[in-house]
């Protein structure tokens, strides 16, 4: 067997066979894409780890001002950069080129980052991880859109998980580097990890802007080439967006389905060393085993998602409503665990539970709004969807903020966070009776673009 013939074997083995149509510096970006999408949101919960220390350093020590300062004011400021930063990457993405404004996001985002671990005070700490919302608002709706012209909907929730993988991966990766950097030197520890964090990027980056090309606008869609950079964004088509009630359901399910993510990735490593007793490494290594448990979850909903759709569409909401519901059960059940927690391997088990079970939505959600959308709307959507995505992730943190300083029962607290999934279930009812409706006028809508072209 030929190199070419193994590459393409390889790549239809891992799931992601249309790859190789798009040739060697086509299947170069897509993996350069999931190294920068690991490392942009591998600094995204640096804090958690280091709530306290990061607190000493800056002149922080009464306890509900950590909390709020650190825990809830910051997340809010950047996830409202990063949203607003999001939805004007639809417009900005009919006027440039995506790959030059996937090479600025990335600057944009880790430069603030690198300094981070040079700060001296509160409030320059709070305007560079404000400054860092341009990374992740900015390169979210990039990656979906180019994943979209790389694949066909017959594979996009698979390389939707790919994505998504390299997101959740890099979130766990980061907490754990920050908790044991942390542990290591109580001091600077956490200083060192937003350098460590940060730096790869640049080289990840530097090899995309040289070697890279973004695929052809509109190229993976069965009804034929649609042309994106000809259309340019207007109101009209946002109010469309919200016309498509399989898009409305997934901006509903958004926004509460992100705020209990905001209570795992910010305050469970305080909760297991404050509340269980644990070392801030064991209490790291905890949670990064339930960023394991997403590694899994992503990748098999991803594979299982799109094999359910290809049977029958509808199957795949019933499968994120489901584990979404179930996924309550093991999630609040982390935070009643006080003996169980000195047991490592069985709570070692139920983090990784967790993490599959909160996890498997993430991927078809994403699938879902590739294949309702066209082309030349999937940076705009992915725009709006961000924003939904970030308003959950921001109000998350600061909701349990809040919370926490009513009550003193800090599982309690944590637990009513968690109860938002219920509403994000419910909204996926709506892309449920709705899912086949929208794609199938979608593609009406694009073969009439086509004849009149």
């Amino acid at each position: 067997m030929n190199p070419e013939a193994s590459k393409k074997s390889l790549l239809r083995f891992v799931g992601l066979g249309e790859l190789s149509a798009h040739g060697g510096k086509g299947i170069l970006a897509f993996w350069m894409i999931l190294g920068l999408a690991f490392f942009l949101f591998g600094d995204q919960n640096l804090i958690a780890p280091n709530l306290k220390n990061i607190g000493a350093s800056l002149g922080i020590t009464n306890p509900d001002d950590v909390d709020w300062k650190l825990g809830g004011i910051i997340p809010i400021l950047f996830f409202i950069l990063g949203g607003i930063v999001s939805l004007s990457m639809g417009y900005l993405s009919q006027k440039f080129s995506r790959k030059r404004l996937l090479i600025a996001t990335v600057f944009l985002g880790e430069i603030p980052c690198f300094l981070t671990a040079y700060v001296e005070t509160y409030d320059q700490f709070l305007v560079l991880r404000t400054l860092c919302g341009f990374g992740l608002g900015g390169i979210f709706p990039l990656l979906f859109s180019l994943i979209g012209d790389y694949f066909s909907s017959q594979s996009r929730a698979i390389a939707s998980g790919y994505v998504s993988l390299a997101m959740g991966l890099g979130i766990g990766v980061g907490q754990l580097a920050g908790g044991i950097l942390g542990e290591a030197d109580p001091i600077n520890g956490w200083r060192t990890s937003f350098i460590y964090m940060s730096a790869p990027s640049f080289l990840f980056v530097v090899i995309y802007m040289l070697f890279c090309e973004e695929p052809k606008r509109g190229g993976a869609e069965e009804v034929g080439h649609v042309d994106e950079l000809s259309h340019k964004v207007t109101l009209n088509d946002f109010k469309l967006l919200f016309h498509n009630k399989t898009n409305l359901g997934a901006f509903l399910q958004a926004i509460p389905g992100c705020i209990p993510w905001g209570v795992f990735f910010v305050f469970l490593v305080d909760f297991y060393e404050n509340t269980y007793g644990l070392g801030k490494a064991q209490a790291s290594g905890l949670v990064t085993f339930a960023a394991v448990g997403v590694f899994i979850g992503t990748f098999i909903g991803g594979f299982l998602g799109q094999w359910l759709y290809n049977q029958n569409k509808k199957w795949q909401a019933i499968l994120c409503i489901v584990t979404t519901t179930i996924g309550i059960f093991p999630a609040i059940g982390l935070l009643y665990s006080g003996e169980l927690s000195h047991n490592t391997l069985v709570f070692t088990l139920l983090n990784i539970l967790t993490g599959i079970l909160i996890s498997v939505t993430g991927p078809n959600v994403r699938a879902v709004l590739l294949n309702v959308n066209s082309p030349k709307t999937r940076s705009s959507i992915f725009s709006v969807y961000n924003l939904t995505d970030d308003l959950g992730k921001g109000l998350g943190p600061a909701l349990s903020a809040i919370i926490l300083g009513l009550t003193p029962d800090r599982a309690l607290a944590l637990s009513i966070s968690i109860l938002f999934w219920i509403p994000c279930a419910l909204a996926w009812g709506l892309i449920y009776f709705n899912y086949e409706k929208d794609q199938t006028d979608m593609e009406k809508q694009l073969k009439l673009e086509l004849q009149h072209k």
